[in-house]
């Protein structure tokens, strides 16, 4: 039971505040699916509720085949090697904040709009694997 919790309650968690934060917004009424992909806070809300099952799905994928084997790996390592994966965490979602937000980029918008989308989606990335991790520590 211990470990089913471990897959499915951190993404759920995780998924349950971004949807609290879409759901309750002032702009949920008026989200549209052509605004996916203009790279703007609206744009990724659309995404976030027209596709939020196959994007849990994806979570509880990833969860069970990759995070929970790489969290019983570092759990007994020393606290140099939880920093070094840290510090790995952040760069890779650095790394697919920056492929995300140059695919939806218009250059049109300049180099500072690409900017601030890759430090948005870096946060919304690092934000749900703080709950992710912050849950499985607690399940320990």
């Amino acid at each position: 039971m211990r470990n089913f919790l471990k897959v499915l309650l951190p993404p759920f968690a995780g998924f349950l505040f971004y949807f609290l934060l879409v759901r309750y917004s002032s702009h949920y009424f008026e989200l549209r699916t052509d605004e996916m992909g203009k790279g703007g806070l609206l744009g990724f809300m659309a995404y976030y509720r027209y596709l939020l099952p196959l994007l849990f799905i994806v979570a509880v994928l990833t969860q069970l085949l990759l995070v929970i084997p790489i969290w019983r790996e570092v759990i007994e390592k020393s606290t140099t090697t939880k920093i070094i994966e840290s510090i790995s965490l952040v760069f890779i979602c650095l790394v697919f904040a920056a492929g995300i937000s140059y695919a939806i980029w218009d250059r049109q918008d300049g180099v500072n709009h690409l900017l601030v989308q890759i430090a948005f989606m870096t946060v919304v990335q690092l934000a749900y694997w703080l709950i992710n991790l912050y849950i499985l520590k607690l399940l320990k």
